[in-house]
C-alpha cells in the first residue's frame, strides 16, 4: 500500500513539474515576475501554437500595455473580449487602454437598431449562442411532434407555436454565433499603430 502511495506522490510531482513546464505556465510566470518583454515573447510563441484563450489574450494585452504599446494591447484586449463578452475586466481595461489614444477614430454613429442588435450579440460568445441554437431547434422539433402526432386540437396548436417561435429563435441564435465566430476568424481591427493618422469609422463603406 505504502509503495502504491509513493508511486502516486511521485507520479503527482511529475505532472506538477510538466505543468510548470508548459508554454504558457512559462508565460504567466514571466509576466507575474513583471518582465513584461519577455511576457510577451512567450505569448506570442503561445499563440503561434493555436492556443487561444481569453486569459491568454488579455495577460498579452496588459504586458503590452505595461511597456508602452497602446495599440497591440488594444489589438489583444479586443481578441480578448471575442472569446468572453462579458468579461468585466476585459472591458474596463479595453476602455483604459483606448482613453490612451492621442489620435482616436472618428466614428459615425450605428442607427440605433444596430446598436442594440450588437449590443444583445456581445453578451454571449460564439459556443454559448451555438448551444443555445441547438437547444432551440430541439425545442422546435418538439413542438413539431406536438403539433403532428397530438389528438387534442389545444395541443396541436400550442405545439405549432411552440415550434414557430422555437425556428425564429434558433435560427436568430445560429446568425448570432456565426457573426461571432466571422469576428473571431476575421480578426479585423481599426487599430492606428502609427501616429498623427486621422480615420473616419463608418458602419458601411458610404457613409
Amino acid at each position: 500500500m505504502k509503495k502504491i502511495l509513493y508511486i502516486a506522490i511521485a507520479l503527482l510531482g511529475m505532472l506538477q513539474v510538466q505543468a510548470q513546464n508548459t508554454p504558457i505556465s512559462k508565460a504567466n510566470t514571466t509576466y507575474q515576475k513583471g518582465e513584461y518583454k519577455a511576457a510577451i515573447n512567450d505569448y506570442e510563441l503561445v499563440l503561434k501554437t493555436h492556443v487561444e484563450s481569453p486569459e491568454i489574450y488579455f495577460n498579452l494585452g496588459n504586458a503590452y500595455y505595461k511597456t508602452g504599446q497602446i495599440a497591440p494591447a488594444i489589438l489583444n484586449y479586443e481578441r480578448a473580449k471575442l472569446l468572453a463578452p462579458g468579461d468585466k475586466d476585459i472591458a474596463y481595461n479595453l476602455k483604459i487602454a483606448q482613453s490612451q489614444v492621442v489620435d482616436k477614430l472618428k466614428v459615425v454613429p450605428q442607427i440605433f437598431y444596430r446598436r442594440w442588435i450588437a449590443s444583445v450579440r456581445n453578451l454571449f460568445s460564439a459556443d454559448m449562442w451555438s448551444y443555445f441554437s441547438i437547444a432551440l431547434f430541439v425545442l422546435c422539433l418538439m413542438g413539431f411532434a406536438l403539433y403532428l402526432y397530438s389528438s387534442k386540437t389545444g395541443i396541436k396548436k400550442l405545439g405549432f407555436f411552440l415550434a414557430f417561435i422555437a425556428l425564429i429563435f434558433s435560427i436568430t441564435t445560429y446568425a448570432f454565433a456565426s457573426v461571432k465566430t466571422a469576428e473571431l476568424t476575421n480578426r479585423e481591427y481599426a487599430i492606428i499603430f502609427s501616429p498623427s493618422v486621422t480615420v473616419k469609422a463608418s458602419p458601411d463603406e458610404s457613409g
